[in-house]
């Protein structure tokens, strides 16, 4: 529960999404333009030089899918909780009301 836990204040804070997020596109942005200035020079090196941006954009596009997932499931685990405690409130009112009687 601690890793749930742990996953919930950094959904809430949202911060660090945000900074990854910007962290992989200014590396995706800074090296596509440096891979074109290579290949100015050194058409091969500055092919070579793109699969950076690359990895860097698909780092991106599975982070985006993890912490939707990861969105996804809390929500979903938040959903149940609540729903568990208003049974368990609803249980110990029928139970009230059958003592009474």
């Amino acid at each position: 529960m601690e890793v749930i836990n742990y996953f919930a204040n950094l959904y809430k804070e949202k911060k660090q999404v945000a900074l990854l997020t910007w962290a992989y596109s200014i590396l995706a942005v800074v090296t596509i333009f440096i891979a074109g200035l290579c290949a100015l020079i050194n058409q091969s090196i500055g092919v070579g030089m793109l699969i950076i941006p690359l990895v860097s954009i698909i780092a991106l596009c599975m982070n985006v899918v993890a912490w939707s997932l990861v969105r996804f499931a809390l929500d979903v685990l938040a959903t149940r909780a609540k729903e568990k405690q208003i049974a368990e409130e609803k249980a110990k009112k029928a139970e009230k009301k059958s003592a009474k009687k």
